[in-house]
Order: C-alpha cells, then structure tokens, then sequence
C-alpha cells in the first residue's frame, strides 16, 4: 500500500531510537524523508519533526500525522503494538479520505 504524500503535511515523532517499538516510527520517517518533501517550496513538503529519547526511557514512542484541511491523526505506536505494516494502513486510509473529498469538492 501507498502512502498518499500529497495529502501530508506534518510529522510529528517521539521515540527511542533503541527501542524495538520504536522501529515503526523510525521506517515511516525514512519514507517521508525523501528529496520530493525536503524543499519548503515543494507541492508535497512535509514539515518532520523528531524528539529521540534517551536510551533508557520508558516512554512509549508515538507519532502524530497532520493532513490537509487541519485533520491529525496520533498513533502510539508503541501502546498499541503496532507494526509498520498497520501504520501505513491507517494513514493510508485518512489520505484516500481526504482525496476523496477534495475529488468530490472539485
């Protein structure tokens, strides 16, 4: 499945780069962080930003996704359990929404 990158326009992450649960987190910012979202003046930019934590933190890594039209969807990855494969699913989903409506508006 595609990750809609026109419908993104925020990234937000908290994670431990040493933590196991953390590896959703680290593979999405990999695939958002791409020459075609690097320029501010590109159609599809995203704006990223990473908080890592220490290596001995408890805190459980989460990740919130800003779409157009102001929509944010918060995913804790790491409450959850989630693997990559769920993440790309549910942020999936919200983008083909907000094509959808912005097919239907014109």
């Amino acid at each position: 499945m595609t990750i809609p990158l026109q419908t993104i326009t925020t990234f937000r992450a908290v994670f431990s780069p040493f933590s196991p649960l953390s590896r959703p987190c680290r593979i999405l910012l990999n695939l958002l962080q791409n020459p075609t979202t690097a320029p501010a003046n590109s159609a599809t930019h995203i704006d990223i930003k990473v908080t890592q934590l220490p290596r001995n933190s408890t805190q459980l890594p989460e990740m919130t996704v800003g779409f157009k039209g102001g929509k944010e969807v918060k995913l804790e990855v790491g409450k959850r359990k989630m693997k990559i494969g769920d993440v790309i699913d549910e942020i999936s989903r919200v983008g083909r929404l907000i094509e959808r409506e912005e097919s239907l508006k014109g």
